[in-house]
């Protein structure tokens, strides 16, 4: 239960101002402000309270979202400049706070001005003297000098000091009705002259309260987080569609009937009857509202303006038809002579698509060339293997199998060792492979030859047209297995296991090794140069086509092995 305010109790509404209050300069107004015009409904100013959290009283669930949301929708919607709103929560609702701002709004309101003020928290009565109070964030249990005593809140809209022309109090809160003296003036919204009569009655000074119940407690919870009352006064407010309407009737059409029905509870609106409530309204001015209706008007001027401009439009492609009639001759003349020049340029094309087929045709024949040169050099070498193993089986290197040293090196150059390579493709046959994978173990003899400080000890494999210069690892190793590609999965592609590949070259000697992958179908290359005496490794990448393999194969290996002899 929200243990209710009973904010301006009922000594609020019996103990009002000294008749003389009645003469004031403010009575018999009747200024009707122009229609249509925001400014002409005074500055709207709010001083809105919500307290879940107190420090000695039962927690609430719903007052401070209540309020939040009721301070943005008064901002967004309704005129509301968000400096002149207060919003006050928790404990920052202390009574002096309070106090502070009810005083500061009284003093600041100019005589055309309109004041709000909602309150969302526990209330209490003084059961010795009956006077009700505002429980504050910091309020104690049984002691009413800690609340916002509901005299000195009489005191302040009583004042004749207080120039405001409309205050309105909202108290959501058990037992609110208390503060309700006098009836609504309710007009009708069917009424046709409602707005006229609006204007009037809001020239008028008014002191409202509309309650969320009578005297009795009403609930806390409600739908989306809000208590009920509110719940219907914030859909009501998000729903109006009207530019102007005053607060009895937004009540009374949108809030009562859905919480007395659902929340067995009476929410009402009412008066404070003193001298300085002149029979006036609280009218909300539907900014939002007028700001579409003004959309749609120019929206719809621009619709009639574009009606307009059709017609124009219609009556310029009118005369444009004599003018279309008489310049269609020339077209026709200028049509003819553009089919003429397109039809040079079509011979051009085609003597242009004629030339790059020919350039295509020749580089297909240098390709077949190569393939064919290719083949046949494969199938020599396999004619050759053939009759090797015919005379004398297997030939695993050119040198004698028993050579099990290696051939001397010369003085301080280095013994470079060829690591097995791994070439492989998914477009051509291991005939290709066997060439290019040749190719490049050519190419990195030929560099090693070639350089005085590189002498190429070992390889995995013979090597053409050097039969002599290297010793087979199979041979230096006999009786090892040379597992230097591993995978860590079977979905894994194939990797150096260069823990391995180390412990064999420091074990025969070998510095630097090289090794490499290459899917020639890609034209993809990645090879390696790797330093065993220091742990370091040169790395390069390449991709271009599987033509370029066997040229750029052994270029890569050999500016890597440059890299290597830099690094010494």
């Amino acid at each position: 239960m929200r243990y209710g305010l009973i904010a301006l109790i009922t000594f609020i509404l019996l103990t009002i101002i000294s008749p003389g209050m009645a003469q004031s300069s403010q009575r018999g107004l009747s200024v009707i402000p122009e229609l249509n015009k925001p400014g002409n409904w005074g500055q709207y100013h709010a001083l809105i309270i919500g307290i879940n959290d107190y420090e000695r009283w039962p927690r609430l669930q719903t007052a401070v979202k209540d309020a939040t949301v009721l301070r943005d929708l008064l901002v967004s919607r309704y005129a509301f400049d968000k400096k002149n709103v207060i919003l006050r929560t928790d404990r920052k609702a202390s009574r002096r706070q309070i106090n502070r701002d009810l005083r500061y709004l009284a003093q600041s309101m100019r005589p055309e001005d309109n004041r709000l003020i909602y309150y969302a928290g526990h209330g209490q009565l003084d059961d010795l003297t009956g006077d009700g109070y505002w429980v504050t964030a910091e309020g104690a249990m049984k002691d009413p000098s800690t609340w916002v005593a509901n005299s000195y809140i009489k005191a302040i809209l009583s004042s004749e000091k207080v120039q405001a022309k409309n205050v309105v109090v909202i108290a959501d809160s058990c037992y609110s009705g208390s503060m309700l003296r006098g009836g609504p003036s309710l007009m009708s919204l069917d009424d046709q002259r409602y707005r006229e009569k609006i204007a009037q009655k809001a020239a008028l000074r008014s002191r409202q309260v509309i309650s969320s119940g009578g005297v009795e407690p009403v609930a806390d919870g409600g739908a989306e987080g809000h208590s009920l009352f509110a719940f219907y006064l914030i859909d009501a407010l998000r729903k109006n569609d009207r530019e102007v309407i005053d607060l009895e009737n937004l009540f009374h059409t949108k809030v009562w009937k859905p919480v007395t029905e659902i929340g067995d509870q009476r929410p009402n609106v009412g008066r404070l009857k003193t001298p300085m409530d002149q029979d006036g309204q609280f009218v909300l001015y539907n900014a939002t509202w007028a700001r579409e209706q003004q959309a749609r008007r120019a929206a719809a001027q621009a619709e009639q303006q574009k009606q307009i401009q059709a017609q124009q439009k219609a009556a310029v492609a009118s005369a444009e038809m004599e003018l279309q009639r008489q310049r269609f001759e020339m077209e026709k003349q200028k049509l003819a002579l553009e089919r003429e020049q397109l039809a040079q340029q079509k011979v051009l094309e085609m003597e242009r698509m004629k030339i790059e087929r020919q350039k295509q045709e020749i580089e297909y024949a240098k390709l077949q060339a190569r393939l064919s040169e290719m083949e046949a050099k494969q199938k020599s070498n396999e004619k050759l293997a053939d009759h090797g193993r015919s005379k004398k089986g297997p030939l695993l290197a050119a040198v004698s199998p028993a050579t099990t040293r290696p051939p001397r090196a010369p003085e301080g150059s280095y013994k470079l060792a060829i690591f097995p390579l791994n070439y492989f493709t998914a477009n051509y046959g291991d005939g290709y492979l066997q060439q290019f994978e040749m190719k490049t173990l050519q190419g990195v003899a030929a560099f090693a030859a070639e350089n005085d400080r590189l002498t190429l000890q070992y390889s995995y494999q013979t090597i053409e047209d050097n039969p002599e210069s290297v010793t087979l690892l199979s041979e230096r190793l006999p009786g090892r297995e040379l597992e230097v590609w591993k995978k860590k999965n079977i979905f894994a592609k194939k990797e150096p296991d260069w823990k391995e590949i180390r412990k064999i070259g420091l074990e025969i000697g070998a510095n630097p090794i090289v090794l490499g992958t290459v899917d020639v179908g890609e034209g993809k290359m990645e090879f390696h140069v790797y330093d065993t005496e220091n742990d370091r490794l040169y790395t390069k990448k390449y991709e271009g086509t599987w033509l370029q393999v066997p040229d750029v194969a052994p270029k890569v290996v050999a500016n890597l092995l440059k890299d290597f002899l830099r690094g010494q």
